[in-house]
């Protein structure tokens, strides 16, 4: 299996982190726009739900005056953050048809009061995905292992894979970690991930989150041990968010499966320096 990989390796997941926030305006139409003309694998994308059960392309739960979007329609949020329908139109309007979306459902296990339950939650975001034909094309992420696997439950198409990062491990402060959602998964999230029907884990590249393997302090946390122990239990490795190439390379050679980031012209440049096949652009 290993000779196979390194002979042969797999079309590399380079996926656009909300379209590559560190090009273009984030999550919006105009990022995966642009980045499907540049040529990626996969849209990174978050979603939120309306007070109407809109499920709409954003990051943070609360628009910058501090109105949060689940107690907003449609109509009070900016024209620049589209529904996810209309991600989907732009994907068919660009015969993008291999490109995937990975899309993380914001639920917040320390702030679920101000959003939703994780059942409404997955099911308003199972229904829209359904409509718009896109499970097959799509993995959902997150950092709740609760969300995850109502998200098994509701749509065994869709594949899954888990956030991972030191914090999200830790136990709160009357217990266990509460993105666990009661699941005992212990020290080896890896290979619970794995018992779970997980398709890949998604871990923080290392610390201090916005350096890299040339900073002195830098600590990383996917190693060629983690990714070993990953893809023998069948698990892809796709680390986030990774934009300076000298970390992409280090991680590259490690045999990550891809990565997250904000800058996708960077990748593409480290992946052909490496000999790796690159995504198709799929211009306008």
């Amino acid at each position: 299996m290993r000779a196979e990989r390194a002979s042969r390796p797999r079309p590399f997941d380079l996926q656009a982190h909300r379209g590559g926030a560190g090009l273009w305006p984030e999550n919006t139409l105009e990022a995966f726009g642009r980045a499907l003309a540049l040529g990626v694998s996969t849209l990174e994308l978050d979603v939120h739900l309306t007070a109407e059960d809109d499920v709409v392309v954003a990051h943070d739960p609360a628009l910058t005056d501090a109105r949060r979007i689940r107690e907003l329609t449609r109509a009070d949020l900016p024209p620049s953050m589209p529904l996810l329908r209309q991600v989907a139109a732009l994907l068919d309007d660009r015969g993008a048809a291999p490109v995937r979306v990975n899309l993380e459902i914001k639920y917040d296990a320390l702030d679920a009061s101000g959003l939703t339950s994780r059942e409404a939650f997955v099911a308003r975001v199972v229904d829209a995905l359904r409509i718009d034909g896109l499970v097959q094309r799509t993995s959902i992420q997150c950092f709740d292992w609760g969300v995850l696997r109502r998200v098994g439950d509701a749509e065994p198409g869709l594949a899954r894979n888990l956030l991972v990062s030191p914090k999200y491990l830790g136990p709160g402060d009357d217990g266990p970690s509460p993105w666990f959602d009661g699941l005992a998964v212990g020290a080896d999230f890896v290979r619970t991930a794995a018992a779970q029907g997980f398709s890949a884990i998604s871990p923080v590249h290392g610390s201090p989150f916005r350096a890299g393997v040339d900073d002195p302090a830098y600590e990383p946390f996917v190693t060629a041990a983690l990714v070993e122990e990953a893809h023998g239990v069948g698990l892809t490795v796709i680390p986030y968010v990774v934009d300076d190439p000298a970390t992409m390379r280090h991680l590259v050679r490690t045999g990550v499966d891809g990565l997250i980031t904000n800058r996708p012209d960077l990748l593409r440049e480290v992946l052909a320096g490496e000999g790796r096949e690159l995504p198709t652009p799929f211009a306008g």
